[in-house]
């Protein structure tokens, strides 16, 4: 699985009160630019005065790369991943090259990321076996080869697991479609997909994020499945659009995570699925989090600089401006399909491949690897992906 594909995404922000009878005291909802992903540039400043500042990206967890391939049969690295922030273009736009990126913990153990020749500015931990342990710190130290040096804080992730339950609700929400090249509000129904979080004995908050990997089958419905063009398989990160952090204490609770769209859904004709990814965090590393929040939630008159944004990235004996965050987290992840078996009503969907003249098939509808409509990032193959059983 790829990182994040477009830079705009939701972020849910709720605060869940034990002393509430409702489960969800607050909820904000905002589009939130997340500009640390490789493909996600856009990053304005307020002052062209600014000199260039080093951004940091990174994180590591409790699901080694080892681990990762036996869950989902695909290796998955942690990264480091650094650039200049152009202050006089007002864009990231420049990746940092030729650095010694190091990981360090507590108990004073090193490991060595290596630069990728095909990924200029991405440092890769190739030590498949490592995770994070509990009670263990870890931070991140850069050294350019202009000299400068930049450390991060040392962080540290729960030490204790949480998984909770997946639950589907049958619902209908109204959604902008385009229609004859026009933006119009339709009712759709589909599922509420949420998670039941189980009761915390501890009287302190627990910080969590959720994030979202979308797999659906292609079938070029005008050739046998049987063939290499009969049946694919695409996959997009963020396709569901959404992305949940939540601060939670006490008793248990239910939270929403996204909605999917049966009727009038290519997506889920055939088959869909969602790897869902849980990431427990330290309370530092959710405020990097929600800060980003609050500030794409403001108006953009009133919006603090960027920079302001809560950061654990330091500069070692110099002033250059740092920005970004390296955290440490405890993962979960969890694999949900969509069961139309059980829906209480049966899902209406467009033919584009048994059609009648004038009308032609879909060219796609004998070549599933041409299918159209493939937003940026997003992947297909006729390789059935390990994890899929459904």
């Amino acid at each position: 699985m790829k990182g994040k594909t477009e830079s705009q995404l939701y972020l849910l922000t709720l605060e869940i009160d034990p002393m509430n009878n409702s489960p969800l005291r607050k909820c904000t909802i905002a589009f939130a630019l997340i500009f640390l992903s490789s493909c996600i540039e856009r990053f304005e400043f307020n002052s062209e005065s600014e000199p260039p500042v080093v951004i940091v990206e990174g994180f590591i967890s409790d699901i080694s790369s080892d681990d990762y391939l036996d869950l989902f049969g695909e290796p998955r690295l942690f990264f480091v991943k650094l650039k200049y922030a152009g202050a006089v273009k007002n864009f990231i736009d420049e990746t940092i090259s030729g650095a010694e990126v190091q990981l360090i913990s507590d108990q004073n153990e090193h490991w060595d990321y290596t630069e990728d020749a095909n990924e200029p500015g991405t440092y890769y931990l190739y030590y498949s076996s490592f995770r994070s342990e509990p009670n263990i710190k870890y931070k991140v130290n850069v050294k350019l080869e202009n000299g400068e040096e930049y450390e991060s804080d040392f962080d540290q992730m729960p030490s204790q697991d949480v998984r909770g339950e997946i639950n589907i609700n049958e619902t209908s929400k109204l959604q902008k479609v385009v229609v004859s090249q026009e933006h119009v509000i339709r009712s759709f129904v589909g599922e509420d997909v949420n998670i039941q979080m189980p009761a915390s004995s501890e009287d302190s908050f627990r910080y969590f994020r959720w994030d979202f990997h979308t797999t659906w089958m292609v079938v070029a419905e005008l050739a046998s499945r049987s063939g290499p063009f009969g049946v694919c398989w695409m996959s997009e990160t963020y396709n569901l659009d959404e992305n949940v952090i939540v601060r939670k204490k006490g008793l248990p609770s239910n939270i929403n995570l996204f909605f999917v769209r049966t009727t009038r859904n290519p997506e889920t004709k055939f088959g869909f699925a969602v790897v869902i990814k849980q990431q427990e965090m330290s309370e530092e590393y959710y405020q990097f989090w929600t800060d980003l929040h609050n500030q794409e939630s403001q108006a953009e008159l009133f919006a603090p600089p960027p920079y302001n944004i809560h950061t654990n990235i330091n500069a070692i004996g110099h002033e250059r401006g740092t920005y970004g965050y390296f955290g440490v987290v405890n993962e979960e992840y969890y694999i949900w399909h969509l069961d139309k078996k059980a829906l209480s009503y049966v899902p209406y969907y467009f033919d584009q491949c048994h059609v009648e003249p004038p009308l032609s098939p879909a060219e796609w509808c004998r070549n599933c690897l041409g299918y159209d409509g493939i937003n940026k990032g997003a992947e297909i193959t006729n390789i059935k992906p390990d994890w899929w059983t459904f």
